[in-house]
């Protein structure tokens, strides 16, 4: 009973009301984590009617061996020759005689790869859209696409969210992990969820942790540390709650796992699929000063704080279009200076804005109106840069008003967030064309912004 019960706190405030028709996926996925060979026959079903207006992503290195109709009947599909890129994904497009399938009903979709095993030869990088097998756990998120995921053309959407029923299997995995349910021993389980999700799959040897607000997954922390890991979180969805006037319910899961990329002494990263948000390259645990009751270090503060302030921009807000990387990262980057500015003082961001205006002395910014591509907002953009565009914003019109904005942003349904949606929702949240014509002056169209930050 108290396994369903957490289940439900974990899941209750993921919805996501956008979309009038969320997708249903079933089948089954096997997966070796000994070749890191995956092998998956699933079934999309309640798709969205899209008309034409559709595509089916899919993980680049997988290649499909059927993709069949509701009557079981083999269809050709546009994109195993000369196919194009979106994102981790390549671009599927059922097809009836040359043209495509309009608004299927359901499709089966078999499919099969392999990806490398990293232990003593690690790669170049490691992020949210690697299939990261590790010889000890195998990771795949809702950006790796390692299950179809529709976009829709028209309103330029990513539908990672959906409900599930699917059956995982891996032969030598002690434990298995699908983003919605709770972890169930392997080799063999199956895992549902009602509530639409984004299912990240995380399989291999490991065990779990469980406390009243969260569950921690392949970590090994004492009471203590726990006690004290999800006080420090409390705290800062309080502080979100407080500033944003919308409530931050979700019971995270923190998982632990070890990067296939070679990080350099004191390096870690994390990323978000809610409600988990886990973290490579660290120990949980040892973050924690138990004598304290505090992290050790106020920048893991920030660290952690912007990872749960993606349930804001990521899950309430989905970004897409042209400023996706701004939405997205850029603000909870600021949030997340917010939240320690209000935890350690005012100090805290005087530091952080000097540390970051030094690292980018030489950066020269693309101004978010003239933004053509998502991916003309480079890393350094994103989350460096990007949080000087939203401090500059800040001294214009006050913290108030530009939590205001968030606020404004963050209650917006199906719209594109490009730079006309930037420019509505300040004047929508009380911003006058004055002073938004003074910040597009002064910030957006420099360079280099860095030293206007006062």
């Amino acid at each position: 009973m108290m396994r369903k019960i957490l289940l439900i706190l974990l899941l209750i405030s993921c919805i996501n009301y956008s979309y009038a028709q969320t997708p249903h996926l079933s089948g089954k996925v096997e997966v070796n984590l000994k070749t890191g060979q995956i092998t998956c026959d699933f079934v999309l079903t309640n798709i969205p009617n899209l008309d034409k207006d559709y595509q089916l992503l899919l993980n680049k290195g997988f290649n499909i061996k059927a993709i069949r109709d509701s009557a079981g009947q083999t269809l050709r599909y546009a994109g195993f020759y000369g196919g194009s890129m979106r994102g981790e994904g390549l671009v599927y497009t059922p097809q009836v005689n040359g043209n495509t399938l309009i608004n299927p009903k359901k499709l089966r979709i078999s499919y099969t790869g392999a990806f490398p095993i990293y232990t003593d030869t690690l790669n170049f990088i490691d992020f949210k859209g690697l299939i990261a097998f590790n010889g000890k756990t195998m990771r795949a998120t809702d950006q790796s696409k390692w299950y179809p995921i529709i976009y829709d053309v028209k309103k330029d959407r990513q539908i990672e969210q959906m409900t599930y029923n699917i059956q995982v299997t891996s032969s030598d995995a002690k434990m298995i992990f699908v983003n919605g349910d709770l972890p169930k021993p392997g080799p063999t389980a199956t895992f549902k969820s009602t509530i639409p999700i984004a299912p990240m799959l995380f399989i291999g040897d490991y065990g779990t942790q469980q406390t009243a607000g969260a569950l921690f997954i392949n970590t090994e922390m004492n009471n203590r540390q726990l006690e004290i890991f999800e006080k420090n979180i409390a705290e800062m969805k309080a502080y979100y709650f407080k500033v944003l006037k919308i409530p931050y319910h979700t019971k995270n899961i923190f998982i632990e796992h070890q990067p296939v990329e070679k990080f350099n002494q004191g390096r870690s990263w994390g990323f978000v699929a809610f409600p988990t948000i886990a973290f490579a390259g660290l120990k949980l645990g040892d973050m924690v000063d138990e004598k304290q009751g505090k992290f050790k270090d106020s920048t893991d503060y920030p660290f952690i704080a912007h990872e749960i302030a993606h349930y804001y921009f990521g899950n309430v807000i989905q970004p897409n279009s042209t400023l996706m990387w701004f939405f997205l990262e850029s603000t909870s980057e600021y949030l997340s200076v917010k939240a320690s500015e209000a935890k350690f003082g005012k100090q805290f961001a005087t530091a952080y804005f000097a540390k970051k205006a030094a690292a980018l002395k030489n950066f020269k910014a693309t101004p978010l109106n003239q933004i053509k591509d998502f991916n003309e907002v480079s890393g350094s953009y994103r989350y460096d840069y990007g949080p000087f565009l939203l401090r500059g914003l800040e001294q214009i019109i006050g913290e108030t008003r530009l939590f205001n904005f968030f606020n404004t942003c963050l209650t917006s349904k199906d719209e594109f967030t490009n730079y006309e949606f930037f420019k509505k929702k300040a004047l929508q949240s009380g911003i006058t064309a004055a002073e938004w014509n003074r910040f597009e002056k002064e910030f957006i169209q420099s360079e280099n912004a860095t030293a206007l930050i006062k």
